[in-house]
C-alpha cells in the first residue's frame, strides 16, 4: 500500500529527525535532507508529495531550493511549508512569493505541523480531484460527439463491405475486402467503449461490502484468466470491513478493467492479489498487485488519459474509465510500477460522504 511522501530539510540533525519521527507516526513516508542541494536530489530521486524547508542552511538556501522547485515542471505543483526561525513579516512575504504554500516559524508545536500538513494534502487532493473532474467532463462531451459522428459511416461502410465480398469471387480481393470489414469491427468496439464511458457517467450508489463485491469480480474474470494463462490469484482481505457506498454494476467494470490489464500484462504465467485494508483519514484501500511486465516510466504518467494504450488493439480507454467510475465514488486511484517486476494499483474509497 502506498503511503504519502513527505521530505524533511533542515540542516539541524535533531529538528530533522524529531519531525520525521512525527510523520512517520502519523503514517507517512518520510525521507530527509541536510543542505538545498541535496534536497533537491533527494525530490528528484523520490518524488515527495509534500515539503518541509528549513530556509537557513548550508550551500543553498530554502528560498532559492522553493524557486527551483517551483520552476521545474515535475515539482511545481509539490506543496512546500517553509518551517524556520526567521519570523519577520519580510521573510514570509518572501517565502510566500517564491511559492511556499505555507510558512511556520520556529519553535512551534509538532502537533502544529502535522495539522498544517494534513491541512495542505488534503487541499491538494481536492485541487487534484477538481481538475481531473473537469478534464474528465470535456472528455465526456468530446467522446459522445465521436461516437455520433463516427457510427453511421461505420455501418455503411461495414454494410456495403459485406455486400461487396459476397458478389465478388476473387480471393485477392475477398482478402482486402476481409481486412476493411476486420478494421470496421475494431472501430465498432471503439465506438462500444465510448459508449461504456458515457454510460459510466452516472452511478447509483448502495450500502455494500467491498469484499463480497470483489470476491464476485474475481469470480468473473478468473475462468477466463485460467484457461487463457497460468495465473494465480490470491485474495488478502480484511476482516468485517464497513460497509462502502458503491454502484455495485461501475465498480465491479472498474475493477474488471483494472484486472484485464494486469491479465493482459502476464505474458504465460504469473500472479495477481488482490487486497483491502483500512487506510488513513477514513478511507478503507484496494489494492491490485501483479507480476506482469510492468510499466516504463514515460508511459506511467499517461496511462489514465483518453485513447492511450500500449496495446496492439482496443480503444484505449479501460483505464480512463475506471479513473471516472472511481472519483464518481469520491475515491482514488494511482499506481506504481516497475518494468519488468509487476504493477500494483491502488484504490481508496471513503468509508463516509
Amino acid at each position: 500500500m502506498k503511503r504519502t511522501r513527505v521530505l524533511v530539510v533542515d540542516d539541524n540533525e535533531q529538528n530533522t529527525e524529531l519531525l520525521a519521527s512525527k510523520l512517520e507516526t502519523d503514517g507517512y513516508e518520510t525521507y530527509t535532507a541536510y543542505d538545498g542541494p541535496e534536497a533537491l536530489e533527494k525530490v528528484e530521486r523520490f518524488t515527495p508529495d509534500l515539503i518541509l524547508l528549513d530556509i537557513m542552511m548550508p550551500k543553498m538556501d530554502g528560498y532559492e531550493v522553493c524557486r527551483r522547485l517551483k520552476a521545474g515542471e515535475k515539482t511545481r505543483h509539490i506543496p512546500v511549508i517553509m518551517v524556520t526561525a526567521r519570523g519577520e513579516v519580510e521573510d514570509k512575504i518572501l517565502g510566500l512569493d517564491t511559492g511556499a504554500e505555507d510558512y511556520i516559524c520556529k519553535p512551534c508545536s509538532l502537533a502544529e505541523i502535522s495539522a498544517r500538513v494534513r491541512s495542505i494534502l488534503h487541499t491538494r487532493e481536492l485541487q487534484i480531484r477538481l481538475g481531473e473532474m473537469e478534464k474528465l467532463a470535456a472528455l465526456g462531451q468530446m467522446v459522445d460527439g465521436i461516437a455520433h459522428e463516427v457510427r453511421n459511416p461505420l455501418m455503411v461502410i461495414g454494410g456495403m463491405a459485406r455486400h461487396i465480398k459476397e458478389k465478388v469471387t476473387d480471393e485477392q480481393v475477398h482478402g482486402h475486402i476481409n481486412l476493411i470489414i476486420r478494421e470496421v469491427e475494431r472501430l465498432e468496439r471503439m465506438v462500444e467503449r465510448i459508449d461504456e464511458y458515457k454510460r459510466s457517467q452516472v452511478s447509483i450508489l448502495k450500502k455494500e461490502d467491498i469484499n463480497e463485491v470483489i470476491k464476485e469480480i474475481v469470480n468473473e474474470i478468473e475462468e477466463d484468466a485460467i484457461s487463457r494463462k497460468e495465473i494465480g490469484i490470491k485474495l488478502s482481505l480484511m476482516q468485517k470491513p464497513p460497509l462502502l457506498l458503491i454502484d455495485k454494476a461501475n465498480f465491479k467494470k472498474a475493477v474488471l478493467n483494472i484486472l484485464q490489464n494486469s491479465v493482459d500484462a502476464i505474458d504465460k504465467k504469473g500472479r495477481i492479489e488482490i487486497l483491502t485494508a483500512p487506510s488513513k483519514d477514513g478511507y478503507i484501500e484496494i489494492a491490485i498487485k501483479d507480476t506482469g511486465c510492468g510499466i516504463n516510466a514515460k508511459e506511467l504518467k499517461d496511462v489514465f488519459n483518453p485513447f492511450y494504450t500500449s496495446k496492439m488493439a482496443g480503444a484505449g480507454l479501460g483505464l480512463t474509465i475506471a479513473h471516472k467510475i472511481i472519483q464518481d465514488h469520491k475515491g482514488g486511484v494511482t499506481i506504481e510500477s516497475q518494468e519488468g517486476k509487476g504493477t500494483v494499483v491502488s484504490i481508496k474509497l471513503p468509508v463516509k460522504y
